[in-house]
């Protein structure tokens, strides 16, 4: 393909975005490589669909026509993947929104959108972001359209409901592998929750972003953000509160902050057992998103061992964690595979980590989740020890594959 000439017309947010994806680099990579700042990538990941700025179009050309010709040949499938996608996402919303909105949300139809949110959860452990993050998108921009024309009771309502969708969307473009749209749509969600009134999603929505925190591998500001997250009382908050002291317990872990960690830990395990003694209450954003919540402690305890590099202990809590995961959760099991390859590479077991790495892949494949496949390719670090081995040079080829 080396002779083969590759160009785009216009440079867009969307395609900046895919040429570092194919170049497989960070923001900060992908600014120093073009001699720009990190910011001015995410602003243009931010908005997909804007044209960028001359001199930027000049540096992405010549970025481009330096690639190799493996760099060149994954951007090209990206823009494939993104015509087909585009031309799914319009038949997505054809098919999910009418073609005139009402001038006016009736209570009936507001009502119907919170019901239809809650199965949107159920589906996206089973088929993923890719296919549900298009539709949580439009549906979202929806709601704000109609709010525009709404008071009263009714608009509290459009916005609450609006907040759960706009939420739904920045989980979607997380899992995704697109952070700047995540942060988007969590700035969105958390603007509707405040103007609602909803101190539950409100905290949710800052869970979230401790959990984008602990991806960027920024423990103390994640921990600080799911402490925040925790500042809600009474009975209606009691789940989120108990998920958020978890993501603080990582937090903590994230930043090698032990005694910090297991302090979260047990007042997550406190919150864990006060929740279990309360009804779930309707509208509750973590209801149909995580397993039970027990079930969940363990989950965090696991992740907790792995980030502070306790191998023996976590490949112990995965290996259960993994025996006790409901059948639905497909896009989590894929997760937690990926943990479990992390735990055993620790514990210097690399045969029985590329096993669970390859079933992983398996799984984030059909699901789209970017996030899990970015914490293979991460494994390969610690798997370099044995890189010239047969399963981690196959982990490796398998990986080299795989958008």
């Amino acid at each position: 393909m080396g002779e083969d000439v590759l160009v785009v017309t216009t440079w867009r947010g969307e395609t900046a975005y895919k040429l570092r994806i194919a170049l497989r680099m960070s923001c900060d990579e992908f600014a120093a490589h073009l001699s720009v700042s990190a910011r001015g990538v995410s602003k243009w990941e931010a908005n997909p669909t804007g044209e960028l700025a001359l001199r930027t179009q000049q540096l992405l050309d010549t970025a481009l026509k330096l690639a190799n010709d493996e760099v060149r040949e994954r951007f090209s499938q990206l823009q494939a993947e993104a015509t087909h996608e585009e031309t799914d996402r319009k038949a997505k919303h054809a098919l999910t929104l009418p073609p005139v909105h009402p001038v006016r949300a009736a209570p009936e139809f507001v009502a119907s959108l919170g019901e239809g949110l809650r199965h949107h959860y159920t589906a996206d452990n089973l088929i993923g972001p890719r296919t549900l993050l298009p539709v949580m998108e439009a549906q979202a921009n929806a709601i704000e359209s109609l709010a525009r024309d709404a008071s009263g009771h009714l608009l509290t309502d459009l916005l609450q409901v609006g907040a759960g969708y706009a939420e739904f969307a920045g989980w979607l473009a997380q899992d995704s592998g697109n952070p700047a749209l995540a942060t988007n749509w969590y700035r969105r969600a958390l603007e509707w929750a405040e103007a609602a009134g909803d101190d539950r999603m409100a905290g949710f929505v800052l869970m979230r972003r401790s959990v984008q925190a602990i991806s960027a591998r920024q423990g103390s500001q994640a921990a600080r953000l799911a402490h925040a997250a925790q500042r809600g009382d009474g009975p209606t908050a009691a789940r989120v509160r108990a998920l958020a002291a978890q993501t603080e317990a990582v937090g903590h872990a994230v930043s090698g902050a032990d005694s910090d960690a297991d302090r979260a830990l047990e007042r997550a395990a406190r919150l864990v057992s006060e929740s279990s003694e309360a009804e779930p209450e309707i509208g509750d954003p973590s209801i149909g998103r995580y397993c039970d919540l027990s079930t969940y402690l363990e989950i965090t305890r696991a992740k907790v061992h792995l980030e502070l590099g306790r191998g023996d202990q976590a490949v112990t809590a995965f290996k259960r964690v993994l025996k006790q995961l409901p059948p639905e959760y497909h896009r989590d099991r894929g997760q937690y595979l990926g943990r479990l390859a992390q735990a055993y590479a620790l514990a210097d077991g690399p045969i029985e980590a590329c096993a669970a790495a390859e079933e992983a892949l398996a799984i984030a494949a059909t699901t789209g989740s970017s996030r899990t496949i970015r914490d293979l390719r991460n494994l390969l670090h610690h798997l370099e020890p044995w890189s010239m081995t047969e399963p981690v040079m196959k982990l490796r080829a398998l990986l080299a594959g795989s958008i």
